[in-house]
């Protein structure tokens, strides 16, 4: 294993092989880098050989007693094994060989530096099986700092996530999904992605499948790690330095790892796809605000703005474009510590400990705060006799924007602790282990800059209520950019806070092993036991629930529920080396909401020794989270499309006229319902994997899967806009004033979706290695969804959105592209080692009104050309140069896409940008 570290291989032995031989400590030559020639001299005298297995990965195993026709020995094909002897993802069992029932994407350590990913979300972003609405710090209006995954295009909610195989906390700001941003990369071994349902095997939120982190403990020796990275226009400078160290021996055991890590920041101006919001030179429209700083002042006779000394008549040209103050990558930073430890109390019998702490930071900015005096909280009314008012009229409908205040700036902070121990031991052929964890996280939000309704009302208002005495400034709405001193900028300005918790604390006890032998071999077995609390305690600092003017009124939940669960796995081989069939189940109790069941079924065919066949089925569910339960007093400006300002609105049951054109926004108060069930699922998948013995180092996989979920989760404001407008229905939900516009949405969260995703895995890999071009790997992964129906209600028409781009900001479930695919080149010899990859994105349709027109358009396919060369010194200092998005592509433009004109959760803004790596292991 210390040459495996030395090397920067991971090299596996194969036990029952090499139990009995024993080899004297030796100097060994590695003159180019190379771990052959040393594994050639170490084994030379020995019944071992070796054999490459992946990237970087080596394993030692028996040489065989046959011989070919030149009189060698043959090589006995390798046994796949797991680089830290864990199970799997995706099974608590220890098979022989690694014959999963589902896909599964494995990305080891030397994997991760050849990519030049600094966080995990990054390095996940580009997976061909992740699609849809993750967060990540690329969102800027509707991020909170965080970064989750999404599996399958469903939400991150249906995707869970692991730390070494166990729970983890979920995040701060409602606890939906697990953080990635509070998982250092520096820390990380590898990351498996279990592409299939797991309900049965880890519990809730296991749907669309499983990332499984798995976390470095083992490491001996001192690695130090240095990044700098920037995009060519000049901006996104980016950081990250890292220190590890560890030492032990077959007692004991400790490492440690500290990070530091800082993202730069990329302005929507600064790129000629996101400078502007009107994009009708693009095919797209127009999406500047009509709250412009020169203001839009509905009159009795017409509607006006103040330029200069005078009013003149409103124009669509007084849009105003925001993007001249928004950032399109928030800039970031990221402090971690992780500690491990383990010590054997016998022969049998080992504890250990884990301790990670993660602060994260982040600053968005957003443009300055509109006004809206009909539609925001409040009675905003401007007075007749008020003094800034020279129109002698009461005035109901000013859209300003309020440059004055300067751009709202949004922090988001993260502070997690994650403690996890226990103890592990066999007991014969049995292994067992018993895990105690605490997780806490806490979460802040700070946005500044904001306008207090209650505040502007007073403002708005004449003499009379108005006045010194009443301690009340007037506020001019009504003047040019300017007007707005800062006396009454003191008075109006508000801030919004928003303090999120989340606890977690688990027992879990898992015990495998063989269960007993038939005439096909031995039955493997695993059952265990958990028992979980989860608690939340959310909160902000709105008005009487109320939200600030260009804020969001988060509201407040506070819950806590018991969880207990009993678990179980076997696989029962049918006939030896050839079928088997697995099962599991996983019964749960929730305190809040009752209990449910989940089992699987798995069978695993192997006609041939080169192929495999597995099929699976599975159910599953996602609990509803405490804040889905618990939550009262959500308000937010939600981007969304009322059919009744259509030119057809007065043939719409639900219009009773057309409606404002100019409003993009509507004030929406969302809320929990604590009679909510779980989501439930059913999960079938059915593949082969050929691993043809005459090609070594060629694998290739293809796997069909289909989700089906119902009871879903759902808080749809545009499916009641489009709802009450065509069939006149929730009238009681979408509240309309006389004139027909939309004044406020009610949409409390419902148990009523449901989806059905189909579609295909496949992955090809090969490998080759010789004297004359070293080790040089080619691999292909892609994953092509050839359905996604999805009915939001039922009743409501059932809709394929696969291959099509709705934003997440108007209630859609974002890109969905038929193909999502990655490929590249790796190549190694002696100290030398280089990458290059290719990811690439399918085209897209997206609808949307133009001109009272609905229309659809086609979002461009996208790829990006990414390269690393690296090379290693003797005396342990590694160097690499990268360029990612190699050719310079920009994202696709999308016209309804609010965040600067493409889907930022996909594609990426930088454009070409260089990095450089520097680090020193001894």
């Amino acid at each position: 294993m210390t040459l495996g570290r030395q090397c920067r291989v991971s090299l596996v032995v194969q036990d029952r092989s090499a139990s009995s031989i024993y080899i004297p400590q030796q100097h060994l030559d590695t003159p180019d880098g190379s771990i052959a020639p040393a594994l050639h001299q170490l084994l030379k005298k020995t019944a071992l050989t070796f054999t490459h297995t992946g990237t970087n990965a080596i394993a030692v195993i028996a040489r065989s007693e046959e011989v070919d026709e030149g009189g060698n020995a043959k090589l006995l094909p390798a046994e796949e094994i797991t680089v830290t002897g864990r199970n799997l993802t995706g099974s608590h069992l220890r098979h022989l060989k690694l014959d999963s029932y589902a896909p599964i994407d494995v990305l080891a350590q030397p994997e991760l530096e050849i990519t030049g990913a600094q966080t995990v979300a990054e390095l996940l972003k580009f997976l061909p099986a992740v699609s849809g609405n993750s967060t990540s710090t690329s969102v800027t209006n509707g991020g909170n700092g965080t970064a989750t995954v999404t599996l399958r295009g469903l939400p991150a909610s249906n995707t869970l996530v692991l730390i070494n195989g166990r729970r983890i906390v979920n995040n701060g700001f409602g606890g939906e999904a697990a953080d990635l941003n509070t998982i250092p990369l520096s820390a990380v071994d590898r990351i498996e992605v279990l592409k299939d349902g797991a309900s049965a095997v880890y519990g809730s939120d296991a749907i669309a499948g499983v990332v499984n982190i798995i976390l470095r403990r083992e490491f001996d020796g001192l690695s130090l790690n240095s990044y700098y990275g920037q995009a060519e226009r000049g901006d996104q400078q980016t950081q990250s330095y890292s220190v590890t160290w560890g030492a032990g021996d077959e007692e004991r055991h400790l490492m440690f790892s500290l990070a530091h890590y800082r993202q730069g920041e990329i302005f929507s101006r600064d790129r000629d796809l996101s400078a502007s919001a009107d994009n009708r030179s693009r095919g797209g429209t127009d999406l500047r605000s009509s709250a412009s700083p020169q203001g839009y002042i509905a009159l009795s006779d017409g509607v006006v703005s103040k330029r200069g000394d005078g009013y003149t008549p409103w124009t669509t040209e007084d849009l105003y474009n925001f993007r001249e103050q928004t950032s399109a990558l928030v800039p970031s930073e990221k402090q971690s510590l992780y500690i491990a430890g383990s010590h054997r109390l016998s022969d049998t019998v080992a504890t250990y400990a884990e301790l990670m702490a993660v602060r994260t930071r982040a600053e968005s900015t957003m443009a300055a705060t509109p006004v809206f005096t009909r539609f925001d909280n409040g009675d905003l009314t401007i007075a007749a006799d008020q003094v800034y008012n020279p129109f002698g009229e009461e005035i109901t409908d000013v859209r300003k924007r309020v440059l004055e205040l300067g751009p709202r700036v949004q922090y988001n902070s993260t502070d997690t602790w994650r403690l996890n121990s226990g103890l592990k031991g066999d007991a014969g052929d049995w292994q067992w282990e018993l895990t105690a964890a605490a997780h806490y996280t806490e979460a802040r939000e700070r946005l500044t800059n904001l306008i207090d309704p209650l505040r502007l009302s007073a403002g708005l208002k004449g003499s009379d209520i108005c006045n010194v005495e009443s301690n009340c400034v007037p506020i001019n709405l009504l003047g040019t950019p300017g007007s707005i001193d800062g006396e009454q900028l003191d008075f109006i300005r508000g801030e919004n806070r928003v303090n999120g918790a989340s606890r977690m604390a688990s027992l879990t006890y898992i015990a495998d092993g063989p269960l007993g032998r038939n005439h096909a071999g031995d039955i493997l077995a695993a059952a265990g036991v958990e028992v979980r609390r989860e608690a939340i305690d959310f909160n902000s600092t709105d008005i009487n629930g109320l939200s600030l003017i260009g804020g969001i009124a988060s509201g407040s939940a506070q819950g806590m529920r018991l969880i207990g669960e009993a678990f179980g796995e076997i696989s029962l081989p049918l006939k030896a080396d050839t079928l088997w069939l697995d099962g599991a189940i996983r019964y749960s109790d929730y305190s809040d909401f009752g209990n449910t069941a989940n089992p699987k079924l798995a069978l695993r065919w192997r006609p041939i020794p080169s192929l495999l066949v597995r099929a699976s089925y599975a159910t599953g569910f996602k609990a509803p989270t405490l804040v889905d339960m618990n939550q009262t007093g959500y308000q937010s400006q939600e981007f969304l499309f009322d059919p009744c300002t259509n030119s057809n609105a007065t043939s719409l049951p639900g219009c009773s006229g057309r409606a404002d054109q100019a409003r993009i926004q509507y004030l929406t108060e969302f809320g929990g319902n604590p009679d909510l069930q779980p989501e439930t699922s059913d999960n079938r998948s059915l593949g082969i994997v050929w691993t043809p013995g005459d090609y070594t180092g060629f694998h290739t996989s293809l796997d069909l899967f289909e989700i089906r979920q119902n009871d879903v989760i759902d808080t749809s404001p545009q499916y009641l806009i489009n709802e009450n407008a065509t069939n006149g229905l929730f009238g009681d939900r979408v509240i309309r004033d006389a004139r027909g516009d939309i004044t406020r949405i009610v949409a409390t969260r419902l148990n009523i979706g449901a989806r059905e995703v189909r579609g295909i895995d496949a992955s090809l890999r090969y490998q080759h290695q010789s004297r004359k071009l070293g080790l040089l790997r080619w691999s292909m992964n892609g994953s092509h969804m050839a359905s996604y129906l999805n009915q939001l209600a039922p009743g409501s028409p059932i809709e394929d959105l696969s291959g099509t781009f709705a934003d997440s900001a108007s209630g859609g479930a974002g890109s969905l592209p038929e193909w999502k695919a990655n490929t590249g080149v790796y190549w190694q010899r002696g100290r030398w080692e280089a990458g290059y990859t290719v990811h690439y994105v399918s085209d897209l349709q997206e609808s949307f009104t133009v001109n009272d027109q609905y229309v659809t358009r086609k979002i461009d396919s996208w790829s990006t050309h990414d390269l690393q060369v690296a090379y290693g010194m003797p005396s342990g200092y590694r160097f690499a140069v990268g360029i990612d998005n190699l050719l310079d592509e920009a994202p696709p433009f999308a016209a309804s896409a609010f965040n600067d004109n493409f889907d930022a959760r996909t594609y990426d803004l930088t454009g070409r940008y260089w990095y450089t790596t520097f680090s020193f292991t001894m």
